[in-house]
């Protein structure tokens, strides 16, 4: 099938450049030929020479435009699915585009028998912000500790919008010791961070909860786990790591 694809392709580019037109060639030699022009049926022949340049002309411009068309609507569906996996405010990947991630990991891991750990993050006391300064700073806050978590991880690591004021990272081939390591530059980047809204200087931490996921576990229940370890975190004091195993 690649193969046939290719071929009208090529076929297709060679029509394009109707300059080399293999009937455009024959009967612009014939019409240049001495030879025939004492012909009866050579005016007939121009006639029908002409009208075939015509149509391969309108042929080749149609066949651009539906070029360009095609190429246009690609860009917009890569657009459009690059927008359907974004978070429109932060710029991070969305919880969509999280659950496909986390998806491929868990695959991965149940063929290899791999790790991967997952940090929920989330912003201390964001209510209190919002109540007192306005929305406004809220979402001042949650783009700027989206870039401070993301430019803090790793490449193959993904840093995720979980909903509100939560963060997801998913940390592939990485075990508790290694998640926690990470969890705790993410808490002391983002409280070390410089957070301005309208001249004045906003104090933001996070608490953050690790789980590990082994080997079938269900999803679910590894994000519940992440989910409890942060509470945990919250309840005793906010602005610190903590882990269920």
């Amino acid at each position: 099938m690649s193969g046939k694809k290719s071929a009208a392709r090529s076929k297709r580019k060679d029509i394009v450049n109707f300059e080399d037109d293999p009937v455009l060639r024959w009967s612009e030699s014939v019409a240049t030929d001495p030879k025939y022009q004492g012909e009866a049926c050579f005016d007939h022949f121009l006639q029908l020479k002409n009208h075939y340049e015509a149509l391969l002309k309108r042929f080749v411009r149609v066949t651009r435009i539906s070029d360009s068309y095609q190429s246009s609507l690609k860009e917009l569906n890569q657009s459009l699915t690059e927008a359907a996996s974004r978070d429109l405010l932060t710029g991070l990947p969305n919880r969509r585009a999280m659950l496909d991630e986390l998806a491929e990991q868990i695959s991965r891991a149940e063929r290899y028998g791999e790790e991967f750990a997952l940090i929920l993050a989330d912003i201390d006391d964001f209510k209190g912000v919002n109540d007192t300064r306005g929305h406004e700073a809220g979402d001042h806050i949650l783009v700027s500790v989206a870039r401070t978590l993301e430019s803090s991880i790793r490449r193959e690591d993904t840093c995720a919008r979980w909903g509100g004021e939560e963060f997801l990272i998913c940390l592939p081939h990485t075990e508790l010791a290694g998640a926690r390591a990470v969890a705790e530059k993410l808490l002391e980047a983002v409280a070390t961070s410089d957070t301005t809204y309208e001249e004045h200087q906003i104090s933001t931490t996070i608490s953050a909860g690790i789980a590990v996921h082994h080997g079938r576990e269900n999803l679910d229940a590894t994000i519940a786990k992440a989910d409890d370890a942060m509470f945990e975190a919250k309840h005793q004091g906010k602005n610190r790591v903590y882990v269920l195993e």
